[in-house]
């Protein structure tokens, strides 16, 4: 119930801080909300990866699900590791329901396209694959881009990598383990990161542990989507955090994500747009 009420609370000040068109000055943030938010383009590649969302709804496989993000709590109390020591809980669950309760959503995955798109980075970095639907909308967007996808969970990884030979997408690399033992060497795989979607870990120290990594590698060209910033208090607080950086340009809070640029151009602002 108390989670409930958080979330009603946070959506409601979302609601009335959203910014309308006609207060965006910047011209670089009107070309988002133009050409990203607006646009309501039905391209082809979005029944593409649709495709495989309806083959992981029929899914009826049963895996043991490794969590070591914000719902790995039960194993904190009951004691449950993983291979590089942190808390783990471990639940037995249908592909199909991973894939309806977990996976990006329809709406989450085609902005992903979008603005992936629009920026085309050579080099993606994901943290938290799941089932694979948000590396596959970012691989359909930028052909040519090299992606590094990291997953704590081997049996769900073990998935998400048999569709993606399915899909023929040999530009995915699937990194098993957990966030922990592999961004390091997922930051010295790639020149420099110009795409980063935090999905993984929904928790306010994990989440600025990792933003702490990948900052000083980090350059005014990259992109970085957080997930979910406001799920719980310490999400918000996280993103609170993150926008203050002196290296973060422009911020903008769509409630469900958030998006942090680093031209140098820019002049510093934070921007509350609806989604």
């Amino acid at each position: 119930m108390g989670r409930f009420k958080e979330s009603v609370s946070s959506y409601i000040k979302h609601r009335f801080s959203v910014q309308s068109k006609y207060s965006l000055h910047s011209p670089f943030i009107y070309r988002f909300w133009a050409g990203i938010l607006k646009d309501y383009t039905n391209y082809p590649a979005y029944g593409r990866v649709e495709k495989f969302r309806k083959i992981m709804l029929g899914n009826e496989k049963v895996i043991h699900r490794m969590d070591y993000g914000a719902g790995s709590d039960a194993a904190a109390v009951s004691g449950s590791k993983g291979s590089s020591g942190i808390s783990a809980a471990t639940t037995a669950v249908a592909v199909k329901e991973l894939a309806r309760n977990s996976s990006v959503s329809v709406a989450k995955g085609q902005f992903l396209y979008k603005l992936v798109k629009v920026n085309q980075p050579a080099w993606v970095l994901e943290l938290g694959t799941s089932l694979g639907l948000s590396a596959l909308y970012m691989a359909e967007a930028a052909p040519d881009a090299k992606i590094i996808t990291l997953e704590g969970c081997i049996e769900t990884a073990a998935i998400a990598k048999s569709y993606f030979e399915t899909a023929g997408k040999k530009n995915i690399t699937l990194l098993e383990g957990t966030f922990a033992e592999n961004l390091d060497e997922a930051l010295q795989l790639m020149p420099k990161p110009d795409f980063i979607f935090f999905d993984g870990d929904h928790r306010y120290e994990s989440t600025l542990l990792y933003w702490e990594k990948c900052l000083p590698r980090l350059y005014p060209g990259s992109v970085v989507v957080f997930d979910d910033i406001h799920w719980s208090a310490g999400m918000e607080k996280a993103w609170k955090h993150i926008i203050s950086s002196q290296q973060v340009k422009v911020s903008i809070d769509l409630y469900y994500l958030g998006i942090v640029f680093f031209r140098e151009e820019l002049s510093k602002e934070d921007f509350v747009l609806r989604f």
